[in-house]
């Protein structure tokens, strides 16, 4: 797992598409697995956003960060109504990783608003697709769910994710924004 996460999680985030210099929304970040990765990729000149409602999974992600003396990381404590803190297009990236499940379809639909809100015109919603079966979860209706609030599938990517507290392999959506 720790190999994994040192090399092959940078390599996999970087072929979904965070790069250097990136503004990057990790939602549902819990412990921040991917909110280090992402630091480490969009480097000084980027930045990450780790939002979260768990305070305990915030509060070991705030130790890590400053443990690895990690600077470009913003932890924001996520309010119990699903409204996100930013500007309209202010990031490039939003990750929605192993987290809608957990959603009902009314804050599954405010998620993918305010993704639509905050995402910059060319940024992307990258859906890790987990839990697929369960939870109420069907991935042709959250892929329909998706499209009816303004994304086009652009990409699919399957490759090992981090997932709980394993690596398996796992299935990554990447959505544009359709404009006009």
């Amino acid at each position: 797992m720790e190999e994994w996460l040192e090399t092959e999680g940078k390599l996999v985030l970087r072929e979904i598409g965070i790069k250097e210099g990136m503004t990057v929304l990790d939602f549902g970040s819990g412990s921040g697995v991917y909110t280090m990765i992402s630091s480490k990729i969009v480097g000084i000149k980027g930045e990450v956003y780790a939002l979260d409602s768990d305070k305990a999974s915030l509060n070991k992600l705030s130790n890590e960060l400053e443990a690895s003396k990690i600077k470009n990381v913003k932890i924001i404590k996520g309010p119990k109504q699903i409204a996100l803190p930013f500007e309209k297009e202010y990031f490039d990236f939003f990750l929605l990783y192993d987290v809608f499940h957990l959603l009902d379809k009314d804050n599954r639909d405010t998620v993918l608003r305010e993704a639509y809100r905050v995402l910059k015109r060319e940024g992307i919603l990258s859906y890790h697709a987990t839990h697929i079966g369960s939870y109420d979860t069907n991935l042709e209706d959250v892929q329909q769910q998706i499209k009816l609030h303004g994304f086009r599938l652009k990409e699919e990517f399957r490759r090992p994710m981090f997932h709980w507290r394993w690596i398996a392999e796992g299935l990554v959506f990447n959505y544009g924004k359709q404009i006009g």
